[in-house]
């Protein structure tokens, strides 16, 4: 199944909003996803670094007039680093989050090691395109705009679990992803009929739109993507792959008098879970491995 960038952050967001399903569960993340989420993000990591390397390279060396080509055939590559550094994000403050609620060191490791590949990556693609590139400058504030936006859409989705477990660290602007998380704490208690994550996922599928063709590493997105869904336990999805209410998967565990905090936190998709729709992920599909699909 093909995945955009689009998908990709709307995993994220997806990952943000049931977050709770992890810090709550006393079972370990699974290791197997564990170790395919850190082998795509690495082989993902060491093509970009391949690639981002030819090309300050050939940059160097090639006349100026050849840059606006060679910009060409890297943009993509290069709104892929920085769209899905929301989810590399998202993941990493989950899984840290997860291991503080449980006193361990499960997934901190593999979550600070992905964090901060992705991290040397996207620094590279932004000198590229500020300083090896001579590129328009329309080309660089498009780029800068779609940089100031995935860095606002990550501090929007951690923002409870900045402010929950001081995990700054993940956050473009720590203090903005404190005051984000503030924000949704407020308005999930006072929720009735418009749940604040409902409106979250409409708004990051609206932002990342134009970003719905293939990403040119789609094969590793996929993994990743595969790799982050598997983490969630089974008894987060229903039988059509969907995820369950976060209410209902404390009633079958046997703690709904779970902390206050997160079930505002997690109210959200409870009572509106959207509908699969054209361009939308299939959770079923996606946790399959790939050889059943």
């Amino acid at each position: 199944m093909p995945i955009s960038l689009r998908q990709v952050a709307e995993t994220a967001a997806f990952a943000s909003a049931r977050s709770a399903f992890l810090l709550e569960d006393r079972r370990p993340v699974p290791p197997e996803s564990l170790q395919n989420y850190w082998k795509c993000c690495r082989g993902r990591m060491l093509d970009w670094l391949r690639r981002l390397e030819t090309l300050s390279s050939d940059a160097e060396c090639s006349d100026p007039d050849e840059h606006l080509a060679m910009w060409e055939a890297a943009r993509p590559m290069v709104d892929e680093i920085l769209v899905t550094d929301i989810l590399t994000r998202v993941w990493a403050t989950v899984l840290a989050a997860t291991d503080l609620n449980r006193g361990s060191r499960d997934a901190t490791p593999i979550a600070q090691h992905t964090f901060n590949g992705h991290l040397d990556v996207r620094n590279r693609a932004l000198r590229l395109v500020l300083h090896d590139l001579q590129i328009p400058i329309s080309e660089v504030a498009r780029v800068d705009r779609l940089r100031r936006k995935a860095e606002r859409w990550t501090d929007i989705l951690i923002g409870h679990l900045v402010l929950n477990f001081q995990l700054g660290e993940f956050a473009h602007e720590p203090q903005r992803a404190v005051e984000f998380g503030e924000g949704q704490l407020r308005e999930i208690l006072r929720a009735t009929d418009e749940p604040l994550w409902e409106f979250v996922l409409t708004g990051i599928r609206l932002a990342f739109n134009q970003q719905q063709g293939a990403a040119s590493s789609e094969v590793w997105n996929q993994g990743i993507v595969r790799a982050v869904l598997g983490s969630f336990p089974a008894d987060s999805f229903d039988e059509y792959g969907t995820f369950k209410s976060i209410r209902q998967v404390r009633i079958e565990r046997g703690t709904a008098g779970s902390d206050r905090v997160l079930d505002a936190l997690s109210l959200a998709m409870d009572n509106n879970r959207p509908q699969l729709g054209r361009g939308q992920i299939s959770f079923a599909k996606m946790r399959q491995p790939l050889d059943d699909r």
